[in-house]
């Protein structure tokens, strides 16, 4: 009798046991089932993702994105290449370039031989940006060859990718980087980002969804179906978004073209950037980076002299305190021709000034400028004045203003640009110290980034706004993950005081050695720089009536800052006023 009922019980505890195991496969079949058998058939897929890397996106302000545009490409499986096939792989090194060649295709990955991309079997892009009629062309020839397809495919980078100092690269992790990515809980350790928003963003770009392209292939490795397959991906991904405008930076880019330098523009209400160039560009599919050269340095975040666009801070300084040349500080001959005014002591230019250690700066107009107040001292740039004006202020009321105008440290929101220390290191105490700093030159360096961050100032009344670079991290929906605020413009300057200077700078630009610069569609304000040894500048903003966008340009090799640098900024702002359809809108 206790048998039988020990053997119900055992029965029962075993149908349990049962009930739970067949509810628990039904759970994970109604659940994952669809993956599971989407991971047996792979098994039997040669796949490569449709993205050339599985990253988020990089997107502009608006949400189009920087990175992963589809192309048209030539895709080679190597492993159906030389599979399925009596050829070595000498033969098809040589037909594949002769594709290139023959088709005038280009080359993807050029830093990569052949060779090694074969011997890698791993499905590789050999040729993007084909057009229709390539790959009509073409495609009769890859019918009679398994392994070479034309299709659609992202690469991560644009044949000539916008921001490129900016967005960075990926390359093959060291096996220190892949050690460290695999002890975060990355699955795929081979690839980092190397440099820009691609490292400093890495782990939340890294391992993002992608849809598959894929070769069903049988046991022998044989093709089973013509032509390649698509698997969707319907999981978000999570991207960055920038306040970069992908119009704007695609002008400025233009405009750069074989110059070497950088132009920043920026928002002059928020300090948003919009566009960051640094030229010329490079090549992001690179691999390792340069060991000679500053072909991969990010001109735009780089310190070099301000030159006369520094005199900015001296005008804005002096209006600040009230303060104008002081006849005691002149020599005998200066006090002779000064003549009282309200705005300004009235300065005679003669074509150079003596400093007290009885050392002579010659102005560039050798002849002088003669008889000059402040605006139009600043329109021609004339260094006998400003120098005169430095020993009036004295060098600690120099530096107070260029650290309240943002010299002090480079800063830029969402993204840390290397070296932000500011760099203003002279003798207060020494005339010859403050009449360098006073024209740009020795005891002051300065980004392009932070002059258009001071003109931006200057622009918008007094107020110094931070500038922005990233946004948000958002997810493939456009739902907001995560967001970095601009942050409130601080006033650092009386607004009179710019206002004042606002005007100045339209005259330097109608007047001035800013004239190159002018322009019949837009009205443009701003200041030439012209560096002893380190390049030429023109740093301002447009519309000058009712200022939104501050500029600075930087051009290393120039020899004119109006002529070299305020053309390149012309153009933008030519291009940018008939994008917004604002062409001589408020000009007479």
């Amino acid at each position: 009798m206790l048998s039988l009922r020990r053997h119900r019980q055992v029965s029962l505890i075993l149908l349990l046991i049962f009930g739970l195991l067949a509810g628990r496969l039904w759970q994970i079949n109604l659940s994952h089932g669809q993956e599971y058998a989407a991971q047996v058939q792979r098994q039997r897929l040669l796949t490569v993702s449709e993205r050339e890397y599985e990253r988020g996106d990089i997107l502009d302000c608006n949400g189009q994105s920087l990175t992963n545009q589809p192309e048209n490409v030539l895709l080679v499986f190597p492993r159906l290449l030389l599979g399925n096939s009596q050829q070595s792989e000498a033969y098809w090194v040589t037909y594949l370039n002769s594709l290139l060649k023959n088709f005038n295709l280009l080359a993807h990955r050029q830093s990569q031989s052949l060779k090694q991309l074969l011997q890698g079997s791993e499905p590789f892009i050999l040729a993007r940006g084909l057009s229709k009629s390539q790959v009509a062309q073409i495609t009769p020839l890859l019918q009679q060859n398994s392994g070479l397809y034309a299709t659609s495919l992202s690469p991560r980078y644009a044949a000539a990718s916008p921001a490129a100092h900016l967005l960075g690269y990926v390359g093959a992790s060291t096996a220190a980087e892949a050690a460290a990515l695999k002890q975060q809980g990355c699955q795929d350790t081979a690839y980092c980002g190397k440099s820009g928003l691609e490292k400093q963003y890495d782990q939340l770009l890294r391992s993002q969804p992608s849809a598959h392209i894929a070769v069903a292939v049988d046991e022998k490795n044989q093709p089973t179906t013509p032509g390649l397959n698509y698997f969707a991906n319907s999981r978000t991904r999570q991207n960055l978004k920038l306040t970069i405008n992908a119009n704007y930076q695609s002008i400025a880019e233009a405009a750069m073209q074989g110059k070497n330098g950088a132009a920043v523009l920026m928002d002059v209400h928020n300090g948003d950037v919009l566009a960051m160039v640094s030229a010329p560009g490079f090549d992001q599919y690179i691999g390792q980076p340069a060991t000679e050269g500053d072909i991969y340095i990010n001109k735009a975040l780089s310190y070099y002299p301000p030159a006369s666009v520094f005199k900015i801070v001296l005008c804005l300084a002096a209006l600040d305190k009230e303060i104008s040349i002081d006849p005691d500080n002149l020599t005998a001959d200066e006090e002779a021709t000064a003549v009282p005014d309200s705005q300004a002591q009235l300065f005679q230019c003669n074509g150079s000034i003596t400093l007290p250690s009885g050392h002579t700066v010659s102005c560039w107009k050798t002849s002088g400028h003669g008889e000059e107040d402040m605006a139009v001292a600043l329109g021609n740039s004339c260094n006998p004045y400003f120098i005169q004006l430095g020993q009036t202020l004295g060098g600690d009321l120099i530096a107070e203003y260029a650290y309240r105008l943002g010299f002090g440290s480079q800063t830029l929101l969402g993204f840390e640009p290397g070296n932000t220390a500011g760099q203003i290191a002279f003798n207060s105490a020494v005339p010859a110290d403050v009449a360098n700093v006073s024209i740009g030159e020795k005891g002051i360096r300065a980004t392009p980034l932070m002059l258009a961050r001071l003109l931006a100032a200057v622009a918008n009344d007094g107020r110094l706004p931070t500038p922005r670079l990233v946004q948000a991290t958002v997810n493939s929906n456009g739902k907001i993950l995560s967001e970095i605020p601009s942050a409130q413009p601080q006033q650092v300057v009386k607004a009179e005081s710019a206002r004042q200077v606002k005007r100045f700078l339209t005259q330097a630009v109608q007047n001035g050695t800013g004239q190159p610069a002018a322009s019949d569609l837009i009205s443009i304000a701003g200041k030439t720089g012209t560096s002893q040894n380190f390049g030429v500048w023109f740093a301002g903003f447009f519309p000058a009536d009712e200022p939104r966008w501050s500029i600075a340009v930087y051009i290393s090799d120039g020899d004119s800052g109006g002529r070299d640098a305020g053309g390149v900024c012309r153009e933008i702002a030519e291009k940018i006023a008939l994008l917004e359809d604002i062409a001589n809108q408020g000009r007479v």
